[in-house]
């Protein structure tokens, strides 16, 4: 059996360098090393186009080169469309090819997938076991329903739903993904603020359950047995992600690692641990140097928590240089809405100053998401002052996105695949009661990109006076980047100025369409 797990071409979010735009798709990889360990007598190989910079006819050519038993993919909400085009394509030139689907949105979009005719099976939650036994039952459609974790249609045409299928209790039971089946060297081989980067989870879950987020609802774990769902969070030992952290250190010669954990800092056990560990050992230079460079999300109150405790000193020590921390909004009744909790305006102002005051060497980055339904423009002009108070290094003003699966997902989501490119994070979907899609692009330029006194402070602070010379370069990339998209905003303003559609400016990257 001949198994493809595929990342499709596929446009570059406008923040992104194209030396930086694309990690290793870690879920692709961490499927194929739970089959490499359960079927060694399956052949599976991980295509990562984005990588290899191969755009569709090259995909093509290289489809069509020997048939194909299985395909796999899985896809967050932007980039579905680019799966959807690849499983039509497969199907045309391989009928009998087998097209599984997985990820946070076809697992929560199962209805218009399973419709679509694309797509034969969709793997539902966490998918190592499910997608082993799957490929165990891949000729037998009948043994389907005995299987968890599955979304398919009967013979009938009817859709079948299995049970949801427990969560991996012992994630240090899990083997390392393969990263061997891409070239590790094509990851921030040129980058200079991420070089050599890899990504790499030690937890998977959450602890909050935010109504604006998929991640938690997809690893998350039955309330009551009805349906409903509640977050879970696991990890892996501080000692097992250590040995990770450094076979990827001396195996593929990595030295950014990007932890895509939904929150990094849960743990203060874990990460006294891990870090302590990191500390003494050969990623520690004779100076106390740490030889890794480690990003992450991460909650405003365990940063508090952990600055208390001494622990996020050791995690700095140990290479931690940036953070992300979402801080969402600035009012009790938006972070309501949101269902954010624990993390309100006064912790999140005591995180950015403990970093700013005690981790200089560390890059802050906020994100604040505007557009809730009862949002006016008083609110956003509220919220694009906020990051200037906090002293974050740089924030990300987002628009409420509502992907399949959240609680804002049946008041707006997307309306066919033809939508989806614009589940972006920077194109706005949801209007609000006061303003359309266009106004509120609008008021996002002006807020996030239009000179002011207050951004020219900031910025020329920045450049000039840090000292940092990592934290300067990240500056003026995303300086760079934003006003690139400030200046095709205003470029499109006033060359369509009737539209009534926000712009989409991720970047179609040159190779495509090749």
């Amino acid at each position: 059996m001949r198994v493809v797990l595929l990342r499709p071409p596929r446009y570059v979010w406008p923040f992104n360098s194209a030396t930086s735009a694309f990690w290793q798709p870690l879920g692709l990889l961490a499927l194929s090393a739970a089959v490499l360990r359960e079927l060694p007598e399956v052949a599976v190989e991980v295509w990562d186009c984005p990588a290899r910079r191969w755009g569709w006819r090259t995909l093509e050519r290289l489809l069509a080169e020997r048939p194909i038993d299985v395909l796999g993919i899985g896809e967050e909400t932007v980039s579905a469309h680019e799966a959807l085009r690849a499983a039509a394509l497969v199907k045309q030139l391989h009928p009998g090819c087998l097209v599984v689907a997985g990820g946070v949105y076809f697992a929560h979009a199962v209805d218009p997938t399973l419709r679509s005719g694309l797509v034969d099976v969709i793997v539902r939650g966490e998918g190592e076991v499910t997608f082993c036994r799957l490929l165990e039952a891949a000729q037998d459609r009948a043994d389907w329903a005995g299987i968890a974790g599955l979304a398919f249609l009967d013979e009938a045409g009817q859709g079948v739903r299995t049970p949801p299928r427990p969560l991996i209790a012992d994630m240090d039971d899990l083997p390392f993904p393969a990263y061997d089946l891409v070239d590790m060297n094509d990851y921030g081989r040129t980058s200079r603020n991420h070089p050599n980067l890899v990504s790499i989870e030690h937890s998977r879950g959450c602890i909050d359950s935010c109504a604006f987020c998929i991640l938690w609802k997809h690893m998350g774990t039955s309330a009551n047995g009805d349906g409903s769902l509640r977050s879970c969070y696991r990890s892996k030992t501080a000692q097992r992600s250590f040995q990770e952290v450094r076979w990827l250190y001396h195996r593929f010669g990595r030295r950014t690692f990007g932890w895509v954990d939904p929150t990094f800092n849960v743990d203060p056990a874990w990460s006294d641990a891990w870090a302590e560990a990191m500390l003494a050992s050969d990623l520690t230079d004779a100076r106390g140097r740490a030889r890794t460079l480690h990003t992450a999300w991460v909650r405003a109150d365990g940063i508090v928590r952990d600055h208390k405790l001494g622990v996020l000193d050791k995690l700095v020590r140990a290479g931690l240089r940036q953070v992300m921390i979402g801080v969402e909004r600035d009012d009790d009744e938006g972070l309501a809405v949101l269902g954010k909790h624990h993390n309100g305006a006064e912790v999140c102002r005591e995180a950015f100053a403990i970093l700013r005051r005690e981790y200089p060497a560390v890059y802050t980055i906020g994100t604040v998401i505007f557009g809730l339904p009862g949002d006016r423009m008083g609110d956003l002009r509220r919220l694009a002052g906020w990051q200037y108070e906090l002293g974050m290094d740089y924030c990300f003003l987002m628009p409420l996105t509502p992907n399949p699966g959240t609680a804002f997902a049946d008041s707006g989501g997307p309306a066919g695949t033809a939508a989806l490119a614009r589940y972006n994070f920077h194109t706005p979907v949801m209007p609000t009661a006061a303003l359309d899609l266009r106004q509120l692009e609008s008021i996002y330029w002006r807020l996030m990109f239009r000179p002011s006194p207050r951004r020219w402070v900031t910025t020329g602070r920045q450049l000039l006076l840090e000292r940092d010379r990592r934290k300067r370069r990240v500056t003026m990339a995303l300086l760079a980047r934003g006003t690139g998209i400030a200046v095709r905003s205003l470029l499109r303003r006033a060359a369509y100025p009737a539209s009534k559609e926000p712009a989409l400016h991720s970047r179609k990257p040159p190779w495509y369409d090749d």
